[in-house]
C-alpha cells in the first residue's frame, strides 16, 4: 500500500512540476518574436504564476480528492499548451498565410497593387494578361478600410492589361508613339477609350503604346522603354514625370541600380506569409475589442468651384530643388544621360512630359482647413520644373510642362481636372486635357533627329 500511495506521490509530483515547466517554456515562447509580444506579452507573467501554483501544488497538497482535482487540471492544462505549441509549429512548418495575402492582392484592382514580376535590371511590372471588373477607387478604399461616400456613385468598369501588364487593349504588332509613366499615365480607374493615350491617338491618328505602371520611378519607366517600346514605326518616346512622387521613386531604383551594379544582386519582391496562428488570434482578438472606423476623407483644402465649394485631398507634394540631396541629384543626371542615350541609339525623338499635382495646380486658388498639416499650409509652386528643363534640354530631351495649361484651365472653368477627394490622379476631364495638350504642344509629326548626350 505504501508503495502505491509513494508512486502516485511521485507520478503527481512530476506532473505538477512538468505542467509548472510547460507554463514556463509557454511564457518564454510568447516573447520569442516581437509579433507573439505584441500580442501576448500581457499572457507571460500569468503563465509564470500559474506554473509556480502547479509547482507549489504538487509539493504542498497530500489530500487524495485536492490531488485528484489539481492533477486533472494538470493534465487538461498541459494537454492545451502542447496543443497549441503544436498547431503553431504546424502552421509555420506548412507555411499556411493566415492573412491569405496574395488572394487579397488579385481582389484589390490592379492598379492599387504593387508591380511584382521582375524586369529589367532592378525594376519590376505587372503580370499579364489580366482583366478586372468594378468601381475601382471605391473597391480600393473599401479594401483600405476607408469610408468609400464620396465615391458611392463610381460606375463599374472593366479594366484590362495586356500579356506584359500593360494597358493595351487593343494588341498592337506596330506603333509610332511610345508613353511610359506612373499611374498618371496608367490611369487604372478610367475606361481604356478615356486614357490621354488612347485620345492622343485617335486625334493624331497614330499608334500609342500606353506602357504607364502605378507605383513606378522614371529609371524603371526607361527600362519599359528599353524593353517593350521597340518596333519598326517608332519615331517618339514620352516619358510622364509626375512631380508628386517621382523624385522619391527615381531615389529608390537609383540606389537599387548602384547596389546591383556593385554587387549583382537585385531586389526580390515576394509576398511574406503570415504563419503563426498565435498572431493571427491575437490579432483577432484586437479588431474585435477595438473596431476599426472607417476614416473619413482628409480634407487639406476647399476649392470655390464653379458648382460651389470642394474639398480637396492635396496627397503629395512636390520638393523644391533646396531640398534635394546629391543623390537625388545624381539620380536626374543619371537618368537623363541613359533616356538621351537610349533615344540616340534607337534613333527617335525622346520628350519629358511634366505633370504637376493637384497642390501645384490649386496653389492660390484654394483655401486649406484648420486640419491640413503645416505642409500644406506653407506649401508655395515649386521650382522644380525649372531644374528637370534644363536637364532635358542638356541632353537633348524635348520638354513640355503642364503646369501652366493645368493652372489656367482650372481658373478659367472653376471644375477640378483631378479627383477631389483621397484619390490624386486624373479625373476624366483631366485625363481628355492630357491629350489636348499634348495634341497642342507635341510635335509628333515633325522627324527631328534622335537625342545627343549632353554633357553632365
Amino acid at each position: 500500500m505504501n508503495k502505491k500511495r509513494e508512486t502516485e506521490s511521485r507520478v503527481f509530483m512530476v506532473l505538477h512540476a512538468g505542467c509548472g515547466l510547460l507554463c514556463v517554456l509557454a511564457s518564454v515562447g510568447l516573447g520569442w518574436r516581437p509579433e507573439l509580444e505584441l500580442h501576448w506579452g500581457w499572457a507571460r507573467k500569468p503563465l509564470v504564476a500559474i506554473g509556480l501554483i502547479f509547482l507549489l501544488s504538487g509539493i504542498l497538497i497530500r489530500r487524495t480528492h485536492a490531488a485528484r482535482i489539481t492533477s486533472r487540471l494538470c493534465v487538461g492544462w498541459s494537454s492545451l499548451l502542447i496543443a497549441v505549441a503544436i498547431g503553431e509549429t504546424a502552421f509555420r512548418v506548412a507555411r499556411y498565410d493566415f492573412r491569405r495575402q496574395e488572394a487579397r492582392w488579385h481582389c484589390c484592382p490592379p492598379y492599387y497593387r504593387q508591380p511584382m514580376l521582375p524586369t529589367g535590371k532592378v525594376f519590376f511590372r505587372r503580370a499579364g494578361p489580366e482583366q478586372w471588373c468594378g468601381p475601382v477607387i471605391r473597391t480600393y478604399l473599401e479594401f483600405a478600410g476607408c469610408d468609400p461616400t464620396p465615391y458611392a456613385s463610381e460606375e463599374p468598369i472593366t479594366v484590362k492589361y495586356d500579356r506584359f501588364g500593360f494597358r493595351n487593349e487593343i494588341e498592337l504588332r506596330d506603333w509610332d508613339v511610345a508613353v511610359a509613366g506612373d499611374s498618371f499615365t496608367e490611369l487604372g480607374h478610367l475606361p481604356y477609350d478615356q486614357l490621354f493615350t488612347t485620345i492622343l491617338g485617335r486625334r493624331l491618328n497614330l499608334r500609342v503604346l500606353n506602357l504607364g505602371v502605378g507605383n513606378t520611378g522614371p529609371l524603371t519607366q526607361l527600362s519599359y522603354l528599353e524593353d517593350y517600346a521597340k518596333a519598326p514605326s517608332l519615331k517618339h518616346v514620352l516619358i510622364v514625370f509626375f512631380e508628386g512622387n517621382d523624385i522619391g521613386d527615381l531615389n529608390r531604383e537609383y540606389m537599387a541600380l548602384l547596389e546591383f551594379e556593385a554587387t549583382g544582386k537585385r531586389p526580390v519582391r515576394q509576398f511574406r506569409k503570415q504563419t503563426s496562428m498565435l498572431r493571427a488570434l491575437g490579432e483577432q482578438i484586437r479588431k474585435i475589442r477595438y473596431p476599426v472606423v472607417p476614416a473619413g476623407p482628409p480634407v487639406d483644402a476647399v476649392f470655390p468651384g464653379k458648382t460651389g465649394v470642394v474639398q480637396v485631398t492635396l496627397g503629395l507634394l512636390p520638393p523644391t530643388q533646396a531640398e534635394l540631396s546629391e543623390l537625388t541629384r545624381d539620380a536626374l543626371l543619371r537618368f537623363a544621360h541613359d533616356y538621351s542615350e537610349f533615344a540616340r541609339k534607337t534613333g527617335v525623338q525622346p520628350w519629358l512630359v511634366y505633370m504637376p499635382c493637384k497642390a501645384s495646380v490649386l496653389s492660390g486658388q484654394m483655401q486649406p482647413t484648420e486640419q491640413a498639416p503645416d505642409s500644406v499650409r506653407t506649401f508655395k509652386s515649386t521650382d522644380l520644373p525649372v531644374l528637370v528643363a534644363e536637364l532635358c534640354a542638356r541632353h537633348g530631351i524635348r520638354f513640355v510642362d503642364l503646369t501652366p495649361s493645368f493652372r489656367e484651365e482650372t481658373r478659367r472653368t472653376g471644375e477640378l481636372l483631378f479627383n477631389a477627394l483621397y484619390d490624386t490622379h486624373l479625373n476624366v476631364r483631366g485625363s481628355a486635357f492630357v491629350a489636348e495638350q499634348l495634341v497642342k504642344q507635341l510635335d509628333l509629326g515633325d522627324e527631328k533627329p534622335a537625342a545627343q548626350p549632353g554633357r553632365d
